[in-house]
Formats: C-alpha cells, structure tokens, sequence
C-alpha cells in the first residue's frame, strides 16, 4: 500500500499523470474510425462461379460437384454448402471458429486447383476470404434530360474509365463493382441456312472463327541484334469479315457471306430502376476497420466533382442511392445522448444522496478519466467507435462511480471520528483497497468469458466488453490515487461533507431488525431461494440469437412467375410498382417516399423503399401489404423493416431453415408443400418459402441426339452439342484484345423463336448432307428449377422461416421441430430431413452462453476465495447472486408487457455482467464484517457495525448504476434495440439485488456461523478412538 502514501507526497504528479491519460483519450477520440457496427471476421470463404449461359444443372454437374468433391477433403470444414443459378453458382464454406483462415484461405485454392475438366468459356472461380457484402454504398448513374432508355452501354466504358477509378481512390474504399456492366464481345452471327446451302458445316465455321490468334514467335539472333518474331494472326474486327471460312467448288466462301461481324456485349438478365427511371448500379465496399463516416463524406464530394466534371455534359448523373452514413450518425448521436443523459442523471442522483456540491463534483471526475482511459484502450487495441464501444462506455458511467464513491464515503466516516484530514486519507483508502481490487478484479473477470465468446457474437460484443473493463480498471485507480489526493487539496483542513442523512441509519437499523436472530435468518434464505428460483424458472422469456435493430428503411422481397423474362417482369410488374410508388413519392398522396430502388436479377428481386419521415416507416410497411404489393400479375411480395445487422450478414441467423435430402421426388415436394401450408398457418405474419421453391421452375427444352442418326452424319455427339449451342445462346471461341479491350468471340445464329422453329434449321453434315436438327435429335418439352441449393455435398430443397414480428427464435424452432416430426411420418427412410441456419446458431449460442457463465462463476468464486482465503466466504457471495438473476428475468418480463424483448444473446451477456457487478456489494459488506468479527465482534454485532458502515455507499453506488443505465433502456431509436434487454437486466438485477442483498448477505453469515457452531460442537462430542498397542 506504499504506493497510496506516494500519491500523496507528489499530489500535483498523481493529478499530471491522470491528465495526460484524459489528454490521450480525447486526442484518440477523433483519430477513431466511426462505424455503424464494430468489425466481424467470419470464419467463412465463398467462391464465386460464372458459366455464360449455362443452366443449373450444367454448373451443378460440370463445376460445383468436381469442386466440392475436392473441397471436402480439406480439414476443419464445418458446412459446406452452394447455391446455384443460371451461369452463376456460390459455395460458402465454414470452418470452425478458433480456425487458421489464412491456411484455410491456401487450402480451398490448393484443392481448386487440382480441379480438371473445367469448362473453356467458364470464367476462372473467384476465391474470397469472408462472404460476399452486400455493399458499404450503392450508387445509380442515370439519364438526364428526358432519356428514359435502359440501355447504359454506350456510357458503360466511360463509367469504367473516369467514374471507377475516381471511386477506388477514396481512402477506406476496398473495392469498387459495376455490377450492371454488361461483357464485351465480339459476335460473329451466321445464317445457318446460307452455311448449309454452300455446303459448310457449324464445326468449321467454329474452328475457322477460332483461328484468329496471335502468336509469339520467339527470339532470333541476327548479326549484332536479336529480333522478337511476333506471328500476327488475329484479324480485326473490320477486317474478320474478310476470313476465308471453306471453299465451295474451289471458290473461297468468305464470312460475310453468310455471317455479320459486329462488336456487343453480353445480354442484360436484369434491370434497376432509381425510382422511376433506369439506372446503372455500382456498389462500394469499405476495407476493414475503416471510418464509415469519412467515407461517405468523401464519397459525396467526389460525386459531386464527377457530376459537374465528367457527367452532366454526357446528359449523365451519379447519384448516391443509399446513404448509410445518415441512420449511422443517427444509431450513433443515439448513444452519445444516452451516455451524456445517463452522466447527467447519475450526478444529479449522486447529489440528491451527498447533498454536497463539491463532493458530487470530486466524485464525478471519476467519469471523464475513465471513459477517456476506455477510448485510450480503444484506439490502442485498434477498434472503432461504433453503437457497441459507445454503448460500453454508456453502460460504464455508472458503474465507474462505485469505487470512488466507497472510498470518499470511507473518508468522511473516518473525518468525522476525529482522525486528521491526511491520516483519513490515507487509512480511508487503505481500508477498502483490498475490497475495491477483490470487486473490480471479478468485475473484469466476469468479462473475460464475453470477450472470448468467439464467433460472430463473441466478435460483435468484444468491444463492449474492452471498454467496460478498462473503465472499470481506471475507475478504481482513480478511487485509489487521484479522490483521495484532490481531497486533500481541495478540502485541506475543513471537514468534507458531514450532511448525512438519518434515513441511511434508520434503512440499516430496518435490516438489522429484519434478520436480527437466527430464525429469521433461516426464514430469509429458504424464502429467497424459493421466490429466485420461481421467477427464473416462469418468467424467463423465450431465447432469441441477435437483436433484429430495426430501422425504418424497408425491403420487399418480390417471388416472380417461373419462367418469366426480364422484359416481362419490366414491362408487366416493374412498371406496375413504378407506377403505384410514384403518387406516393411525388407528394400527392401520403406517407410520403423519399425514394425508391427496384432491382431485378437472377440474384433476386427486391424492392427498397426509403419513408421521407422516420416515424411513417409502420404505415408505408402496412401499406405496402395491403395496396403496393397486392394483387400483382402471378408474383407474392413480402415487405419487411431492414435491420442494422443485414449489411453484416449476422441477423440471417434469425431465419430457420428444414433441409430435405436424399430422395428428392414428387412424394417429397407434396410433404414439402404441406409442411409449408401448415407452418404458415402457425405463423402468421412469418416469411415461408421454398428454397428453392417448386414454383422456380421454367420452361425447359431437352435434346437429346439420335445416335444413329450422329453416327450416319459424321458427327460427333460433342460437335453436335457445339452446333446446338451456337443456334442458341451462342458458342465461346476464344478473345479478342486490341490493345485496350477485352471483348469475349461468341459465334451464334439468328434467336429463334419458337422449338418448331429450331427443329427446322438445316444443317450441312459430313457424310448426311443436309440434315435438320429434328433428324438428328429427339425433344421434349419439360420445366427446371431456376435454382439449386446443395448441402454437405448433395442437393437439397429447403424450407426457410424468417419470425413474424414479436415471436422469439426459439418459439419458431419449436414449431419446426413439430413441422419435422410430421413431415417425417409421412416420408420413406430414404428421405432425411435436418433443421439449420437459425436452429443451430440458437444452439450453439446457448451451449457457449452456458459454458461461458459456468466459467465465469467458477472465475468469480476463485478470485474471491483468494481475496478472502476462505471458501466459504467465496460461496456465501456467490449465493447472493440468484437474487439479481431473478430480479434480472422480472425485468425483462415486465419490458415484454411493454413491447418484445426476447432472450437474445446480448440480453444473456448483461446477466453474465450482471454476476459481476452485484458480487461487488456482497464483497464490501461481508469484508467489513469480518474485519469487525477479527476486532473480538459477535457476528450478530460485526454485521450491525457492516450495515451502519456500507449501508449508505451500497446505496449510493448502486443506484447511480441503475439511473446512469436509464437512457439505455428507455430511449428508443436506431439500434437501441441491441442494448435494451441488456440494460434492463442489469438495471432490474441491480435494484433487486441492492433491496434484497444485505438481508440475504447478513441472513447467510448467521446462518453459515450457526452451522459452524453446531459442526463444532459435534466434533468436540465425537468419541477419541484407542490406539491398539
């Protein structure tokens, strides 16, 4: 304790070093990066594959199986599942938790590689470490001056060459996607009638195209120079035309006799529209840990610029369609409001109880060094000031009062027996050091398990659990050095506050009669174990995984006709919602829409609906149910709040999913669509749906090759693919760079319009002559899935459940667990069915929440058996806490009558942080007690003297806790939702636990001393054994 003696022989020292922690912290505070959310590294990589043209089931069977039988074989896979589209397929592969994603990252690009058969036109996989984001900012570049046309590719380049690069330059910009940008290519399209006429097969015409080609022809040495040979081969494209392709009775047949040459891109499978114009869309991704905030301010200025500069004189426009920036600076004001609101309010409660205007000032320089201390911490530890630091530090300012409010009141007691102000000082500070170190070492303890909690929660509320414990550690160093020295220079002789109340006597005399004999004391303890373990058992409210954090954007999830094309679902159902939206948006009818983004593609349909007015958010969402979504032509809308944890991909953990695998056949679909129409029943207000849903089914067209009929022709059955090929969407032959393009060979026919049509296209054959598709194929016309999901390496159909508003995730996973039995019941052993997605994070959160408060309750009940050197002081403390568990699940039962407030996994981590806190009061009352029983006290005395002494700082520190916590738990807002349950448990333990907890700590000291006295007493009675000689 020689270091609380130094304090005082260099005041101005002790104050200088406190100083330049708050100079520090305030200085870090705006190098900080501000962020919606803190940084999650997900232990997850995603590849991306691209086929052009090609159906699900060729990705499937040519590129996603080879690749996952591969994949499988990597260590320390946990899931691996893909998704698969038309030309396009996902593979999400997750790995464990505590897993080396580096490695990991090697491992999945090794077995890739080892992959073979890849098909020449498919695009080389895109390996990501993470998942796809779905974008820091969205930006639309539109039309101006009247132009209404969707087609951007005449600008496409100018965007790639003078908007993308300005975008990249930002600083915090990871990575910049036009995501309407169309490929270039160079297409070759041929008249097969003309080809088969001259006598020319599609193979040649193939082969020929593919030709024109460059090549490098080495070195050679000439006399006293060395020549690069460079073979010119390819042809331009003004020039291709020129190609001599065959002969045809010995005259050369060029290619513009029976094709055009012409440059164009790849066709467009999707449209977005900017409220009601077409639009080109870019996304913006951010680079970890990068300033969110600073980003979109500097994004706007290079908007802007670009507009004035390179834009506007194109008749262009770049628009920023998704302002992140704006509900972040509101999640965030939020906090700040709640943190300055809960300072205010826990002075003014600690003034009401000092009634001392330079005492509640002394006390309170407490908050500043600490939350300065925390944002020290923060910009050291590399984090980022986000809703979840600042709720931390919102959350600390009532706790970081308690240990300088128990020294201070320790000093005034001392002060007024007479001791000199000095002495008072420092033995008043010596006094409850140990106890002060013994209850912020369990507070910080308690913390541990939170911070390494792993996963996406463990990440997510890491920094709240930094920021509270390097609180908490500067709030007592503060308590212990610089209170106590600013005491002394601040009051130098005269007394400090002597107005205490006669009511924090008559509140100690009030528990001293409440468990003044050992009856009494029996009766308390019984009854409260009763009463805790009642409330805990019935008033527990169902679990939950995240918080939804709502806000008032709102997303409408659009399922279209099967089948139907872009034109179609533009012209009959993206004009129809333009058209019911723009009243809404021009102000002739309310709520009022400050604007509107309708985006279709083979990744989805959906609809983003942005209210001019936060508060009109339930009646445009009400709306859109009942007029905007209603009644359009074969498609069903789903219309939902987005939440602040979407753009994370973490709240997809809200969604339960049932796989079905093995046979897959009608008997499955039928149990599949009855399974569906019962849970919709249950669930009312859910989202049900099939993924992939039976109704994804389009019109598909098989051909099958006549053998015989190949064989006959001279061809092969694989020529025969290529020729089909290219009278459809086309066939890849190579590239074609000229210097500053890239622009992709495709070969194709005229589109044909109808099967009949195809049938009847003749085709030149080697040893047939000429023959037409018809004679050498057989079809069928039938439908395919749009969509194919696999799971563990086999496909599976899926039903998906995302709650209705108001019902937990674990009430959902029960009913889906009933939907399971039943569904079993009426398939074969062959079919098996598993529930995923939200069912096993629910679990797995549990599981970890249990060992995890486990941990911190064997943490607790070490460190105080150290302090104390007994363990049964440890465990009479420890059985203090039931009551703040109970008062903890009161609250949240009495927040659920107000509004919904399920067990999710934040609310679970307040009590974990709740047992630390109220152990903190059981420690001062039980170390004064026996610090008297040591001074020759009886126990019934020693507790007396305990009351009297830590009746008053219990209540001060504890009640400056719960009011500083108000604004958290009742201030609505953007993502207050993340820290409402928490606050509440803590605030309702800690209340419960401060009425309750010296009736039961005293209760359990008598009763602990009786048995002792009664096992003393029969051990002294036991009979001494003889020894035998």
């Amino acid at each position: 304790m020689s270091f609380i003696k130094k304090s005082h022989s260099n005041p101005f020292a002790t104050i200088v070093c406190f100083l330049i922690v708050v100079i520090l912290g305030l200085s870090t505070l705006n190098k900080l990066p501000v962020q919606l959310m803190p940084n999650i590294d997900r232990p997850v990589i995603t590849i991306l594959n691209s086929w052009r043209s090609a159906s699900p089931k060729d990705m499937e069977s040519e590129i996603v199986e080879p690749q996952e039988h591969m994949l499988k074989s990597i260590v320390g896979i946990e899931e691996l599942s893909s998704t698969v589209r038309n030309g396009i397929a996902l593979t999400k592969i997750e790995f464990a938790v505590d897993a080396d994603m580096q490695q990991a990252f090697m491992n999945v690009i090794n077995a890739l590689n080892q992959v073979k058969g890849m098909p020449r036109d498919a695009e080389e996989p895109t390996t990501i470490l993470g998942e796809l984001e779905s974008g820091t900012a969205t930006m639309m570049v539109q039309k101006i001056g009247g132009d209404r046309s969707k087609d951007f590719t005449g600008v496409q380049e100018l965007i790639k060459q003078k908007v993308e690069p300005e975008l990249r330059k930002i600083n915090g910009v990871a990575d910049v996607s036009l995501q309407s940008y169309l490929t270039n290519q160079l297409q070759v399209v041929f008249d097969p009638y003309k080809l088969a006429a001259l006598g020319i097969t599609i193979p040649q015409l193939l082969d020929s195209v593919s030709q024109s080609k460059d090549f490098s022809g080495g070195f050679s040495q000439v006399g006293r120079r060395e020549y690069s040979v460079r073979y010119l081969g390819q042809y331009t494209p003004e020039d291709m035309a020129q190609m001599v392709i065959a002969h045809n009775n010995g005259r050369p047949v060029y290619l513009h006799e029976v094709a055009r040459v012409s440059k164009g891109h790849s066709e467009q499978r999707n449209f977005v529209y900017r409220n009601d114009a077409p639009a080109f869309y870019i996304t913006l991704d951010a680079a970890k840990n990068a300033n969110t905030v600073k980003i979109f301010e500097q994004l706007k200025t290079v908007i802007a610029d670009l507009n004035e500069r390179e834009l506007k004189s194109r008749g262009l426009e770049l628009v920023l369609s998704f302002d992140a920036s704006t509900h972040i600076k509101r999640a965030v004001a939020l906090v700040k409001n709640n943190l300055g609101f809960g300072i205010a309010l826990a002075m003014l409660m600690l003034y009401g109880m000092i009634r001392g205007v330079r005492s509640t000032l002394l006390i309170s320089v407490t908050i500043p060094v600490s939350l300065c201390a925390a944002l020290l911490g923060l910009g050291l530890l590399d984090r980022s000031l986000n809703i979840i630091s600042l709720a931390g530090l919102a959350f600390s300012t009532g706790l970081v009062l308690d240990a300088a409010i128990v020294v201070q009141e320790n000093i005034v007691r001392l002060r007024q027996q007479g001791l000199a102000l000095m002495d008072a000082l420092v033995q008043g500070t010596r006094e409850v050091a140990r106890a002060l170190f013994a209850a912020t070492l369990t507070t910080v303890a308690i913390f541990a398990p939170v911070a390494f909690l792993g996963g996406v929660a463990g990440q997510l509320f890491y920094d709240l659990a930094i920021t509270m414990t390097i609180a908490v550690i500067a709030s007592m160093m503060t308590a212990l050095f610089l209170i106590p020295v600013l005491t002394g220079l601040l009051f130098k002789d005269k007394d400090v506050h002597n107005n205490e109340s006669q009511i924090w006597q008559r509140l100690a005399g009030i528990y001293n009669r409440l468990c003044s004999n050992f009856s009494q004391a029996w009766l308390w303890v019984l009854s409260m174990a009763v009463v805790a373990s009642l409330t805990i058992i019935f008033l527990a409210p169902k679990t939950d995984f995240l918080p939804e954090a709502k806000w008032e954007g709102i997303i409408a999830v659009l399922q279209t006709p099967p089948g139907a094309n872009y034109e179609v679902l533009e012209k009959e159902l993206g004009q129809t919602l333009i058209k019911r939206l723009q009243p809404y948006r021009n102000g002739s009818k309310t709520p009022s829409i400050k604007d509107f983004n309708l985006a279709m593609s083979a990744g989805g349909r959906v609809l983003f609906i942005y209210p001019e007015k936060a508060e009109d958010s339930k009646e445009l969402l009400n709306l859109l149910q009942t007029e905007i979504l209603a009644d359009l032509p074969d498609t069903r809308g789903v219309a939902f709040n987005m939440s602040l944890l979407n753009s994370m991909e973490v709240n997809g953990g809200r969604s339960v999913y049932m796989d079905f695998s093995g046979r897959l056949d009608e008997t499955t679909r039928l149990v599949i669509e009855r399974t569906i129409a019962s849970l919709r029943d249950k669930l009312p207000g859910g989202y049900v749906r099939q993924v992939p849903g039976a109704q994804l089914l389009q019109a598909q067209l098989n051909i099958t090759p006549n053998n015989y009929a190949v064989a006959n022709a001279g061809l092969s059955r694989n020529q025969l693919g290529q020729i089909i090929r290219s009278l459809t969407d086309g066939q890849y032959v190579g590239e074609h760079f000229d210097g500053v393009l890239r622009r992709d060979v495709i070969v194709k026919a005229d589109k044909w319009t109808s099967p009949e049509q195809l049938q009847a296209v003749p085709l030149y054959t080697p040893t047939s002559g000429v023959q037409t598709v018809d004679q050498l194929t057989e079809q069928e016309r039938t439908v395919s899935a749009t969509r194919l999901r696999r799971l563990g390496g086999q496909r599976v159909l899926t039903i998906g459940v995302s709650p209705p508003e108001g019902m937990s995730l674990e009430e959902v996973v029960e009913i889906m667990h009933q939907a399971k039995t039943e569904a079993e019941q009426q398939l074969g052993s062959d079919t098996f069915i598993n529930l995923s997605g939200g069912a096993d994070d629910l679990n797995e959160t549990i599981n970890a929440m249990m060992v995890n408060f486990l941990f911190a309750v064997l943490i607790l009940f070490l460190i105080m058996a150290a302090i104390f050197r007994s363990i049964g002081d440890s465990l009479l403390v420890l059985l203090t806490t039931p009551v703040a568990v109970a008062g903890g699940v009161l609250g949240l039962w009495v927040l659920n009558l107000l509004q919904f407030q399920p067990l999710d996994l934040l609310t679970m981590i307040g009590f974990v942080i709740l047992l630390g806190l109220v152990v903190n009061n059981a420690i001062l009352l039980i170390e004064r007690t026996r610090a008297g029983q040591q001074h020759g006290l009886t126990i019934t005395a020693a507790i007396k003297q305990a009351l009297q002494e830590r009746v008053r700082p219990i209540y001060m520190s504890s009640l400056t806790s719960v009011v500083g916590m108000l604004p958290l738990a009742f201030t609505p807002g953007a993502g207050s939702e993340l820290y409402r349950g928490l606050a509440t448990v803590i605030m309702s333990g800690m209340l419960f636990s401060t009425l309750f907890m010296m009736v039961c700590m005293s209760s359990l000291l008598m009763v602990s001393e009786q048995l002792k006295a009664k096992f003393s007493r029969l051990k002294s009675l036991a009979p001494v054994s003889n020894d035998f000689n």
